[in-house]
Formats: C-alpha cells, sequence, structure tokens
C-alpha cells in the first residue's frame, strides 16, 4: 500500500471513530511505529487530524461525513459565481461535448445550462445530474459510480471504465488546491486518478478555481499546470507573481471581475 492510500484510510478511520490509537494503526496496516508517527505528523500538518496522547482524534468529534461540501458551499461564493458566469459566457456553446468535474464551482456553472438547447452533458455529479436531468433539450451522461460519504461525486472503478472510452470537447475541471510550483493537488485519491482521467479525455481542459485555492497543497498529486489550456480564477488573491507564472506556463489565464 503506498504512503498517500495507507494515509487516507487513517483519516476516514479516524473521522468515523472519533479516535484512533498507534497501536491499533499498526496492526491494521502492518507497519512499524515510526511509519505510523510520520502518517500522524504529515496529517496534522495538514489538518486532517489531531495528534494525542497515545493516538489521533478527529476534527469532527467523530461525526462520520465530510463536512467538505458544505463548507465549500459557503466559501467564496460571489467569487464561484463570478467565475462561473465567465466560463459560461466565454466557453460553452451549443453543439458541444462538456465534462463537468464534481465541486460547487462546476455545480454554479451546470445552473447556468439548464435553459440551453443542444448540449451533451457528461459529468460524475449527482447534484449537478439532477440539476439538468429535467431538460430534454440536453443530453445527460451520469458517469456511474460509487457514491463519497457526505458529498456528491460518483468514483471508483465503474466510474472509470466508462470515462475512459469517452472524448469531449472542454473538461471543466473543480480543484481543492493549486500551487505555482507543486500543481494541481485534492483531498481524495480516488477522484485524484479520475480527475486525471477527465484531463485526458478533453480537447480542451479549462480549470474553475477561485482564488483562495492559490498557493495551497492538497493530499495527493493530480497534474502540473502545464496541462491547463485555460485558468479561469477571481483576483481576490491573486497578484502578479501568479499572473506572471501562470501566463508563462501558456495558460489563457482568464479573471473574473
Amino acid at each position: 500500500m503506498l504512503p498517500a492510500e495507507r494515509q487516507e484510510k487513517i483519516v476516514q478511520h479516524v473521522n468515523a471513530h472519533g479516535f484512533v490509537s498507534i497501536s491499533e494503526l499498526i496492526e491494521m496496516f502492518h507497519v512499524s511505529k515510526p511509519t505510523i508517527m510520520r502518517d500522524l505528523i504529515k496529517l496534522e500538518d495538514l489538518s486532517l487530524i489531531v495528534r494525542t496522547y497515545g493516538g489521533a482524534s478527529s476534527l469532527h468529534k467523530g461525526t462520520r461525513f465530510e463536512p467538505k461540501h458544505i463548507l465549500k458551499e459557503i466559501h467564496a461564493t460571489e467569487q464561484k459565481e463570478r467565475i462561473a458566469s465567465l466560463a459560461f459566457d466565454e466557453f460553452i456553446h451549443p453543439g458541444e461535448t462538456i465534462l463537468l468535474d464534481s465541486g460547487t464551482t462546476t455545480l454554479m456553472l451546470a445552473k447556468r445550462l439548464v435553459a440551453m438547447d443542444n448540449l451533451t452533458v457528461i459529468t460524475n455529479d449527482i447534484k449537478i445530474a439532477m440539476l439538468l436531468s429535467d431538460n430534454e433539450n440536453i443530453e445527460l451522461v451520469v458517469l456511474g459510480g460509487q457514491r463519497r460519504k457526505s458529498v456528491y461525486s460518483l468514483t471508483g472503478p465503474i466510474t472509470e471504465n466508462i470515462l475512459q472510452n469517452l472524448n469531449v470537447d472542454k473538461t471543466f475541471l473543480g480543484m481543492d488546491a493549486v500551487d505555482m510550483t507543486k500543481g494541481m493537488t485534492n483531498s481524495n485519491i480516488e477522484e485524484t486518478r479520475l480527475k486525471r482521467m477527465m484531463i485526458e479525455a478533453a480537447g480542451q481542459t479549462i480549470l474553475l478555481a477561485d482564488s483562495s485555492k492559490l498557493d495551497k497543497v492538497a493530499f495527493s498529486k493530480i497534474a502540473d499546470l502545464d496541462v491547463l489550456d485555460v485558468m479561469i480564477t477571481d483576483d481576490e488573491q491573486l497578484d502578479q507573481q501568479h499572473v506572471q507564472m501562470i501566463q508563462n506556463l501558456g495558460i489563457d489565464l482568464r479573471i473574473s471581475t
């Protein structure tokens, strides 16, 4: 098992049970105490768990859900709305086949597609699928798979098997974190694999990321920034250094206002 996969399972176990001891983790993963200690230090540095005497505790006090989606929905709402508007105005055209990644900004983009005609939309997001399902003029393709707990994305082998046979005009990608040197990163390993496949399926890859995601690094790397064709963000936390570095990579940077 890769360290990143083991660390993700540690977070899931801690969140499900509230607390886990070092001895339990050693037995669970068949690794040494120093290995588990290094895992816990890294996870605490990423603000995913709290280390305690003899083990680790959940940041969510034992709740079984990941509150990430709810927090994202209320974070940077105005910026995300502007990003979605720019994406719709500049990059959505009748007759195209587009892929919408799961996420709150892509959901806001989907809301603008409700009244469109002659569009094919592929998504792994249950909320986006439900939103668009009543429009008979949109060809809707839902990537099947297993729903992640307390979020609305579908992931897993079924999702990947469907996606690997598809080609789309544009992928609108969501992201947990964006760093100029470490690239695009995500908090969930299964979603990471899926996002890579979304990039590979696209004729054009468009990242929708509010500027609060900049200079952040999450759990698992998806790709370097130079795989992007377009990046749409806002100017709240975007400085001239960001602009220069992004443009130097040949990315079409669009800033919502």
